[in-house]
């Protein structure tokens, strides 16, 4: 009984790292919505969006950080009032931001260019 416990001790953290080593692998492929949007974006922008789409970030995380950085660049209706992407539909070339629970702005931008368009 006592070698079984020294086994287990043994094994076990060795099992945990190799668990904990393949989760950011499959974290960094990209999937083919994501591939697809990334098609649809100028080159310098897709090299921009695939740079900083590392470390656990996803395509769409960052083109909606891009997004928003983008608003507040172009003129935000309440600077410094705390803002969310909901939802970005490229077909349209609309972007969903949400200020408060129940309310929500609707901004048009360029999908290649990921610029906002007033």
């Amino acid at each position: 009984m006592n070698l079984n416990r020294v086994a287990i001790a043994c094994v076990a953290p060795i099992a945990l790292s190799l668990t904990a080593l393949s989760a950011p692998a499959f974290a960094q492929n990209p999937s083919s919505f994501e591939r697809a949007v990334l098609a649809e974006l100028d080159p310098s922008i897709r090299t921009e969006v695939e740079r900083r789409a590392t470390g656990g970030n996803s395509v769409m995380s960052v083109v909606g950080t891009m997004l928003l950085n983008n608003y507040y660049k172009a003129g935000a209706r309440k600077p410094g009032q705390a803002l969310n992407v909901v939802a970005v539909d490229f077909s349209r070339g609309a972007v969903v931001f949400r200020r408060a629970a129940n309310v929500f702005e609707v901004q048009r931008f360029d999908p290649r260019t990921l610029r906002l368009l007033r």
